[in-house]
C-alpha cells in the first residue's frame, strides 16, 4: 500500500515538472504592458493590455489573423493602427527599458512605423523601417530599421536623442526582415545616469543586430510621454503617418533592459497567453486556446 501511494506521489510530481517546463512562458520579471491581439483580447475597436492598464483603441479596420502566437493584427498600410495611450508613468522609465514584438512584413521600399509618440518636440521614441523622419525631415533608406530614444534635460533647454540603424539588407549575409516571414524584434536601453550614458541594443531573432551607446552627462533624464504611443503609424502631433504594411503580434514593454537569455527565452515561446491579473503568484500559459 505504501508502495503504492509512493508512486502516485511520484507519477503526479512527474507529471506537474513536464507539463511546467512543456509549456514555454515569456519573461514577466518587469513586465509593464503586452498586448497578445488574440481574438480573445480583442473587444469591439479595444485591445485588451493583458498585463498592465493601458488597453488600446484601434483605428481603421486592421484584421485578426493567424499569427506567430495565436492570433495577430494585420495592417494595410493606408489608416490602420493601434493606439496604446500614453502608457502612464512609464515614459520615465524610456530610459531603460526593452520593447519586443514579432512582425511580418513584405514592404521594403516605402517608409512605415512600427512604433512611435512624439511630442510637439520632445520627448520621442519610435521605430521605423524604410527610413526616417525626424520632424519633418525624410530621409529613405530601404531596407533599414531606426530606432530612436530621446532625453530630456533635467532644467530648461533643447531636448537630445540618439538613433540607431541597422545595417542594410543589401550586404551579404545580412537577415532579411522583409521576406514576408515572421521575425522577432528587440530593442533594449539602460540610461545610467551616474556615468551619463545610454547603452541602447537591438536584437532580431535573437542576434545582435546594432548597438549604440551615448553620453548624455547626468543631467538628462526621461520624462513621461506627452502624446498617446501609436502601434501601426508615427504620431506626429495627433496626426498619424507612416503606416505600418505587415501583420504584428505578441507587444511587449518591460521597464528593464532583458539579458539575452531572457530574449531567447520570450522568441521560444509558442504558447498563447491564458490571462492572470497582474500580482498573482502565478501566471498560466494555456496550451488549448478559446476559440
Amino acid at each position: 500500500m505504501k508502495s503504492r501511494i509512493y508512486f502516485l506521489v511520484f507519477t503526479i510530481i512527474i507529471g506537474m515538472f513536464s507539463l511546467n517546463t512543456a509549456l514555454a512562458s515569456v519573461v514577466t520579471d518587469g513586465l509593464v504592458s503586452y498586448w497578445t491581439f488574440d481574438n480573445i483580447h480583442i473587444i469591439d475597436k479595444t485591445v485588451k493590455d493583458v498585463w498592465g492598464d493601458n488597453n488600446g483603441t484601434i483605428s481603421g479596420n486592421p484584421k485578426v489573423v493567424p499569427g506567430h502566437v495565436g492570433e495577430s493584427l494585420e495592417f494595410d498600410g493606408k489608416g490602420d493602427f493601434v493606439n496604446l495611450t500614453t502608457l502612464g508613468e512609464f515614459g520615465k522609465q524610456m530610459g531603460t527599458f526593452t520593447f519586443e514584438a514579432w512582425i511580418k512584413t513584405s514592404n521594403n521600399t516605402g517608409w512605415m512605423t512600427l512604433i512611435n509618440t512624439h511630442g510637439a518636440e520632445c520627448p520621442y521614441w519610435d521605430i521605423q523601417l524604410n527610413g526616417v523622419k525626424e520632424g519633418n525631415v525624410f530621409r529613405a533608406f530601404p531596407g533599414r530599421l531606426f530606432f530612436v530614444n530621446s532625453l530630456l534635460p533635467k532644467q530648461n533647454g533643447e531636448c537630445t536623442a540618439f538613433l540607431i540603424g541597422t545595417t542594410s539588407l543589401n550586404i551579404k549575409n545580412r537577415l532579411n526582415i522583409y521576406d514576408g516571414e515572421w521575425h522577432h524584434i528587440v530593442y533594449t536601453n539602460e540610461h545610467l545616469i551616474e556615468e551619463g550614458k545610454s547603452h541602447a541594443l537591438v536584437y532580431i531573432d535573437t542576434k545582435s543586430n546594432a548597438k549604440s551607446t551615448g553620453k548624455f552627462g547626468d543631467a538628462w533624464t526621461s520624462f513621461p510621454f506627452t502624446e498617446p504611443v501609436y502601434l501601426g503609424a508615427r504620431n506626429f502631433g495627433g496626426k498619424p503617418e507612416g503606416f505600418f504594411e505587415g501583420i504584428i503580434d505578441e507587444v511587449r514593454f518591460y521597464d528593464r533592459p532583458l539579458t539575452l537569455k531572457e530574449i531567447r527565452q520570450n522568441f521560444e515561446s509558442t504558447t498563447p497567453y491564458n490571462v492572470e491579473p497582474k500580482g498573482k503568484l502565478s501566471t498560466v500559459w494555456a496550451t488549448i486556446k478559446a476559440k
